[in-house]
């Protein structure tokens, strides 16, 4: 399957503000811990186990995050880190760690603790027209998540990036890759109409329809508070 928009990986070090991921799988006996980790590669993203560490300091605002997105962008093209690893190193929040650290025995990917997450706190925007730089946008169908041999509307939380403008209903976001072929942080967009731009994301392995990413966007969330 070809996929521009790549599945998260499992764990990573990162950067300048004290976010750090660890591989916990050696706190378990082989057997649990290979359980355990195939059941994070059958769910398509970040196994269980995972920890993120940042318990000091503050989060950033929306406007905070950007300028990290931008940073990274600008600085660390090639860092080699994942769609959500790259929000939370924009974000740097305690509060989402202890979140994502109490509620990883669920085995979720980490997109959709961050979706999850972000309901919780009623960030997500009622409208299009209410998308602000730094947001933070969830995708779905970017690929084949659940390993059906195809991508359909039960492939949800594959991808998630920040918002780095809205106009002329046009997002402009930051994103990041491990599997991409460096640079892996990208600045990409797409349009809300036919007219702009909506390059394509995925091919279904199973027709081989080009899927956009206008098609796959499921929804944009505030800042959490």
């Amino acid at each position: 399957m070809k996929t521009l928009f790549a599945p998260e990986a499992q764990r990573h070090s990162a950067g300048i503000y004290g976010f750090e991921v660890k591989n916990a799988f050696n706190r378990f006996p082989l057997p649990l811990w290979f359980i355990l980790a195939l059941a994070g590669i059958l769910s398509g993203c970040a196994p269980v186990g995972y920890e993120i560490r940042n318990d000091t300091g503050t989060q950033a605002t929306g406007e905070e995050a950007l300028q990290n997105a931008q940073y990274y962008l600008d600085n660390r093209p090639n860092w080699k880190i994942d769609c959500s690893h790259f929000v939370l190193a924009c974000y740097h929040s305690p509060e989402m760690n202890r979140f994502f650290a109490k509620y990883g025995y669920l085995g979720h990917n980490l997109t959709k603790d961050i979706r999850i997450y972000l309901e919780q706190k009623r960030t997500r925007r009622a409208h299009a027209k209410d998308i602000r730089p730094g947001d933070i946008i969830i995708f779905n169908k970017t690929y084949d998540k659940n390993h059906t041999g195809h991508i359909d509307d039960s492939d949800t939380d594959t991808h998630c990036a920040i918002v780095e403008s809205f106009k002329d209903w046009v997002v402009t976001y930051i994103d990041a890759s491990e599997e991409r072929k460096p640079p892996r942080i990208h600045r990409r967009k797409f349009s809300f109409y036919d007219s702009g731009p909506n390059e394509h994301v995925a091919v279904d392995p199973a027709t081989g329809r080009r899927i956009r990413a206008r098609e796959t966007f499921m929804g944009a969330f505030g800042p959490p508070p």
